[in-house]
């Protein structure tokens, strides 16, 4: 299996130093660590520095695992439509100020995928919203009474972590 590995590895460009003793980890492109504003910092800190000419850097099967979670529950706490933010945001600001806010976030989300860099998973998830979210949110059981302050501490901590998340890391390239 080690042999395979190491031949798929170098079929693809990948360097065969990825295999550490007889267990392959999964090797990501470097580029795609970066791809984040605070997961890219947070790998930063974590993995010795990589050199500008390393395409790629091996990972734990649980390091990959944790990135895509904390980018799909990034993209799900984006204030947008029946998402989770989406409904945080109507729950906190209103339905009004929560369709609006949607709509500016999906207006981001298009430039951000089209003019922001090389992120197909923005795009995607931009069009999987447009074409599958698009039914106006459930009104509140309860759209008299306001959210304390504690739960919109709560729901900008969220917005403002998502936001990191998702927001492009300024050393790509």
């Amino acid at each position: 299996a080690t042999d395979a590995a190491a031949a798929a590895a170098a079929a693809s460009g990948i360097p065969t130093a990825a295999l550490v003793g007889a267990t392959p980890y999964p090797v990501v492109p470097s580029a795609l660590l970066h791809s984040s504003l605070l997961l890219g910092s947070l790998a930063d800190s974590v993995l010795p520095p990589l050199t500008p000419d390393s395409l790629a850097v091996q990972l734990h099967p649980a390091a990959v695992v944790g990135f895509t979670s904390a980018l799909c529950n990034a993209l799900q706490l984006l204030p947008v439509g029946r998402l989770d933010g989406g409904r945080i945001a109507a729950a906190v600001l209103g339905s009004g100020a929560a369709s609006l806010t949607s709509s500016l976030f999906l207006l981001g989300l298009g430039l951000q995928s089209l003019f922001g860099g090389d992120d197909p998973a923005l795009l995607f998830f931009g069009l999987l919203i447009i074409f599958f979210q698009r039914e106006p949110e459930l009104p509140c059981a309860d759209d008299l009474t306001g959210v304390d302050t504690p739960r919109q501490a709560a729901a900008a901590a969220a917005l403002a972590i998502a936001l990191l998340i998702v927001a492009p890391s300024p050393l790509l390239g």
